[in-house]
Parts: C-alpha cells; structure tokens; sequence
C-alpha cells in the first residue's frame, strides 16, 4: 500500500513539473516575437531587458527539468503539449491571454502579468476563460512553492518507507558544462537541499527573492545584481528606471528614458502557415523556422535523456539558425501588393 501511495504522489508531481516545463515553454515565443519585432539599433533598453529574461527562461526550464529526471522523471516535448497561440494561461483567479504579438504597450503589460509576484494584486480583471496552461497557484511564485511542498512531503514519504526518491546518478542533468552564459546558473539537482536551491533560482527571477526589486544571483553566483522579471517590465512599461530605494509595490521613480513604439515592424499577431499561402518566400521561411524550433526541443528531450551534450548545440546553434529567420520575417509583407499589409512572424507550430 505504502509503494502505491508513493507512486501517486511521484507521478502527481512528474506531471505538475512537466506543466512548469510546459509553462516555461509557453513564455518564450512571445518574448522572442516581440523581441523579434522591434527594428535594429532601438529601443536598447527594452531590447537588453527582453533579451535577458529569455535567456533565463530557458534556464528556467532547464531547472525544472533537472528537478524532474532526478526524482526518476522524463521530459517530454510533442506536437500534442507544444503551447498554441493565442495561450490562455489559468492562474488562481487571473486568467489571461498571452498572443505571439509584436512589441507594444500592451504586450509589455501581459509580460507583466505573466511575471507578477505573487503578493501584488491583479493587473486586470480575469478574463475566466478555459486555460490551455492550468497554473495551480496566483502566481509563478506560488506555482512553484506548492511543487516544494508536495516535494518535501514526497521526500518525507520515501524517507519513512526506506524508498529512494532522487537520482544520485547527474549524469541526466545540465549543467554548467552544458549551458550558456547568462543569469543565474544550472543546478545539478540530486538530494531535497538541490532541489530547492533550483526551484527558488527561477521564483527569485522571476519575481525577486521576498519584497524586493532584485533577484539574488549576485549573493547565490557573485554576478551582477539584476532586477527580477517583472521589474524589468515595469520598467519598460513606464519608461523609467528603478532606485534601489524605491518600493517594490509602487512603480519606479528614478531616471526616465524613451520607448519608441513607432519604431516596431507591423508584425501581424498569432500568425499561422496557412497565414502565408499568398507568399511563398514568407511560407518557406516559416516552415525552416518551425523546422529548425522542433528540432531544437526534440534535442533538449535527447539531452534529459542522458545525452546532456546535446543541449549545448541545440540552444546555441538553434538559437543562431532561428534568429535571422525570424529577423527576415518581420520586414515582410505578408500580402506584398498591400502597402498597408502587417509583416510576418514565426508560428512556433510543431514540424512532423
């Protein structure tokens, strides 16, 4: 009875972190289009503040994977749990849609919503739609926070019947040996004590470690202090910056500075393959992006199934191939003859 009652509780907790792959997954064609959409040489700090917090997604993911294959897990990418947009995102009371959308006002303002910590109050009225992503807390923070509390009681549980609970064997984890430079750091997750260090690196980006601005890679790693994700934002949304005295309740109140969103290409949002059936450069260009995406996430799969080798090749040579793609398609006119027409953008669909 015992054993029966562990494995439950290992396969609830299986699934509820392969919904944080998923969600950490769901986060990263939006920040990319919107990323993607903004013209070369503008909107510096809004491009440096995109670009950081997509690079910590996928470390993100990275993370929660470790976490999974340690307590005897596997990562799985498919055609049937790739995120489709337009993804509603179901969060405890807030519910939202997050769109593949260029970089605007209202798009800064979802990635706010999506980074919210979880003592704030809510943005915007819910929307009480049927979510493709089931967020099992108010906030990421919290999403996170319940998975340690079923993994401690798990661990508790393995511990009173003498039954393992994680991996010793690292060789399934990414590490630094594998991973690229940026903020924050892997975690080799092989007892309770990693596993935690590992599931607070991604709440404390995300939303700042306690009440704060700031996350805690510069006492955890000796990098340099960086604002969480949803400050960045909020930055980004009120066009001005941070002091280090300001309360993380309030919105900045430091040195201002300009967003241009007049200087972003017209990408058409949620775009489809079948959005380019009357341009074919455009349609080709999308499909060798999907193809080049699907492959990336088929080899991240690979690398959490003791190939951890692979990662390293399939994020940076991915990312190499996918952005000037991407960068390619958002000067298109998806209807040429149409001086009005919106330009293109990766559909991030899955590729057989």
């Amino acid at each position: 009875m015992s054993k029966t009652k562990i494995q439950s509780a290992r396969d609830a907790l299986h699934a509820k972190l392969q919904t944080a792959i998923t969600l950490e997954l769901s986060t990263l064609p939006p920040y990319l289009t919107a990323y993607f959409s903004i013209c070369p040489k503008t909107n510096i700090k809004a491009v440096n503040a995109i670009r950081s917090v997509f690079m910590e997604e996928m470390l993100h993911l990275c993370l929660a994977a470790n976490v999974l294959v340690a307590i005897g897990g596997k990562v799985t990418f498919t055609k049937d749990n790739l995120p489709k947009y337009p993804c509603a995102l179901g969060f405890k009371g807030r519910e939202f849609y997050i769109d593949l959308a260029r970089f605007s006002k209202q798009s800064v303002n979802t990635f706010r919503r999506i980074e919210l910590p979880d003592y704030m109050p809510p943005l915007d009225e819910s929307l009480h739609v049927k979510e493709d992503v089931n967020v099992a807390g108010y906030s990421i923070g919290e999403f996170y926070n319940t998975i340690l509390a079923e993994l401690d009681a798990l661990h508790e549980l393995c511990e009173t019947h003498d039954e393992p609970l994680f991996v010793k064997d690292a060789s399934q984890q990414i590490t630094e040996t594998y991973f690229w430079r940026g903020g924050g750091k892997p975690v080799a997750v092989t007892d309770l004590t990693s596993a935690h260090k590992a599931l607070n690196e991604i709440i404390e980006q995300g939303e700042g470690a306690g009440v704060s601005l700031y996350d805690e890679d510069d006492v955890e790693f000796g990098q340099t202090r960086e604002l969480a994700h949803f400050f960045k934002f909020n930055e980004i949304y009120y066009e001005q910056e941070y002091n280090d005295d300001d309360d993380p309740l309030k919105p900045p109140t430091g040195k201002r500075f300009a967003v241009s969103y007049g200087e972003v290409y017209p990408v058409k949002s949620n775009c489809k393959q079948d959005d380019f059936v009357n341009n074919k450069d455009l349609a080709l260009l999308n499909i060798k992006f999907n193809s080049a995406y699907t492959l990336m996430l088929q080899q991240i799969e690979d690398a959490y199934a003791g190939n951890p080798h692979v990662l390293y090749n399939a994020i940076m040579n991915g990312m190499h191939d996918l952005t000037p793609i991407a960068q390619t398609m958002a000067k298109m006119k998806i209807n040429p003859e149409d001086p009005q027409s919106e330009t293109g953008a990766p559909s991030f669909e899955w590729v057989e």
